[in-house]
């Protein structure tokens, strides 16, 4: 016990260095030996406290790519975006999206021309041409639309091919894709994208699933008034006029004797016009989640006072 202790007793000198000495190296190294506790300070290569003002300059902290979750790696995607199952049609598309999209569709895809050169893709330019398996046949005649970053749907660059519609066709397409270094994408992972890029917000990334699903006019109406940002700038006003107020508010309670005094009637109309325009937001809420869900309706009565025909004239409405 008094060993150990003998041995603490050096440290329990120790007392909070002066700023000169927060360096790695002593600013007049003394050529005498160290005493013991030189030699505990020496042991520090820094005492740098956390936060102080007299740290080194840290290198520029980068943001972190975005997590884009599911299948994992944040490559190149893609997938078939027609319907895939309901009968042969006109047109199919393959989209991909990423860094390598351009590169992976330049392994695919062969313009239709006699020029040899390899293709060159302008962002938003059709070209015309074929697309080609992993042995260099062709598996069919596509149309392509690069669409370089940002200007896309998922601000990376996004290339699509125009496929004919039949399943077949695109799967095929699809598969000579994914061997030339794109993976399937995940269900949504395209929006997710957008999302995590900043090119949607998650207002308006629900709103793109409600219109994809939509079985009404209203419904659609609703799910692209959404889209294009009605409620993301709804909020936005909101939180700017909630901000500009609690500055007036706080900066008369900080300097008072400086600044005339408020107003508190146009504060409760400024407050009131708020609540009235959230109020009206949750009522179209409710409005849009009818339209969502849909109605079950139930028309009863006696025979023949008019069901049908009641049932007919809503049909003709519809149409």
């Amino acid at each position: 016990m008094a060993r150990a202790v003998s041995r603490l007793l050096p440290f329990l000198l120790w007392r909070p260095p002066r700023p000169l000495l927060l360096r790695r190296r002593p600013l007049n190294p003394s050529p005498q030996p160290l005493t013991t506790r030189a030699k505990a300070l020496a042991s520090f290569s820094s005492l740098v406290l956390p936060g102080d003002e007299r740290s080194p300059p840290s290198s520029p902290s980068r943001r972190a790519p975005p997590s884009y979750g599911g299948g994992g790696s944040p490559g190149t995607i893609a997938a078939v975006v027609t319907a895939l199952g309901g009968g042969p049609a006109a047109v199919g598309i393959v989209r991909l999206s990423g860094a390598d999209a351009v590169a992976v569709v330049a392994r695919v895809f062969r313009p239709a021309r006699k020029d040899p050169a390899p293709w060159n893709p302008r962002s938003h330019f059709v070209e015309y041409g074929v697309a080609l398996d992993g042995d260099g046949s062709v598996i069919d005649e596509v149309l392509v639309v690069p669409m370089l970053a940002p200007r896309s749907y998922t601000r990376e660059d996004v290339v699509e091919l125009q496929c004919h519609g039949n399943d077949l066709c695109l799967r095929r397409v699809l598969r000579a894709c994914l061997e030339a270094g794109a993976r399937l994408a995940d269900p949504g992972e395209f929006t997710l994208r957008a999302f995590l890029n900043g090119r949607l917000d998650l207002a308006q990334a629900e709103n793109v699933s409600r219109l994809i699903s939509a079985k009404s006019v209203a419904a659609a109406d609703s799910a692209l008034a959404g889209i294009q940002g009605g409620f993301s700038t709804l909020v936005k006003s909101l939180r700017s006029r909630c901000i500009e107020l609690i500055t007036e508010i706080e900066a008369r309670l900080d300097f008072e004797d400086e600044m005339p005094p408020l107003d508190p009637m146009m504060l409760l109309s400024k407050i009131n016009s708020m609540r009235q325009e959230v109020q009206d937001a949750l009522d179209t809420a409710k409005y849009d989640k009818l339209l969502l869900s849909g109605l079950q309706i139930a028309i009863i009565g006696r025979p023949n006072v008019g069901k049908s025909s009641l049932l007919n004239a809503w049909s003709k409405l519809a149409e």
